[in-house]
């Protein structure tokens, strides 16, 4: 995908249309509910959003508080669905329906238990670093701009819709937008460290392999090198290996002297000289 910006719009796959429909359905639901049923909308939000007091017993919180949105604003909503439905196309592309999946339900997990973890240690009793109630999909959204970024490091994508910026450059205004957060806390509703968790996920479980995988990858290696007593050998190293190694400041090709023109010069003419041509 490096190039300039493109204005086609994505192609949905089967987990980016699950996610879209998903946060509709949820965000409609739960709005209704907490406006015009505010006793059912007690219990829905009870039920799906991260709160530090019941996350023990209701271990799915961390995951299903990332599918809530902002019952009262409905740009909360609106922003999330544009999110997904242009970054999230490329990735489940490259890394399949699965793999995409599991990527933005472990984000939002990391972000929700980054805090809580946060919160745990933390002393005192600031709202800010000890939310009574987390939801949203910021984490996983964080992570998804970050894995995109990396993925296409050189493409361009439109911010807002009229600013161009490279994929590099997307991963750092993603951290600002974390940063920004600390500053802002009634924005973030999600707790102002769990964009952070996101921006982490998104580093570790984004590219092929990812760094989390690759360490793992490594771990397995030494492994298999010591049940195999010493014996077995695996090159990690895909580039072939010369015979012959030359010497420092050698120049990349030689000459070899002779050829074509050196054996016409010893060859005698033919004594019948019809079959020269």
């Amino acid at each position: 995908m490096d190039g300039p910006a493109q204005l086609a719009l994505p192609k949905l796959g089967r987990g980016v249309k699950g996610l879209l429909i998903a946060y509709l359905a949820i965000g409609l639901v739960g709005a209704i509910l907490v406006n015009y049923v505010p006793s059912a909308g007690v219990a829905f939000w009870a039920w799906l959003a991260c709160i530090p007091r019941t996350v023990v017993p209701r271990a799915w919180s961390p995951i299903t508080a990332g599918l809530l949105t902002d019952p009262e604003h409905y740009s909360h909503l609106v922003f999330t669905l544009i999110g997904f439905y242009f970054l999230g196309p490329d990735l489940e592309r490259r890394w399949g329906t699965w793999r995409f999946l599991r990527f933005i339900a472990i984000s939002s997990a990391v972000g929700f238990l980054l805090s809580l973890a946060i919160g745990a240690i933390t002393p005192g009793e600031s709202a800010v670093l000890h939310p009574r109630l987390m939801f949203g999909p910021a984490a996983a959204l964080s992570a998804l701009a970050v894995a995109w970024g990396r993925e296409n490091a050189a493409a361009q994508i439109r911010l807002y819709f009229f600013l161009p910026i490279s994929g590099r450059i997307l991963v750092w205004i993603t951290l600002g937008f974390c940063a920004l957060g600390l500053f802002f806390p009634a924005s973030v509703t999600e707790g102002v460290l769990s964009p952070f968790g996101g921006f982490i996920a998104g580093i570790a479980l984004s590219g092929s392999p990812s760094p989390l995988r690759a360490i793992y990858l490594r771990l397995k290696l030494g492994v298999l090198r010591r049940r195999g007593g010493g014996s077995m050998h695996i090159d990690l190293d895909p580039r072939p290996k010369t015979a012959t190694k030359r010497r420092p400041g050698a120049p990349p090709l030689r000459v070899v002297v002779g050829g074509l023109d050196d054996d016409l010069e010893k060859r005698q003419p033919p004594k019948d000289k019809r079959y020269l041509n």
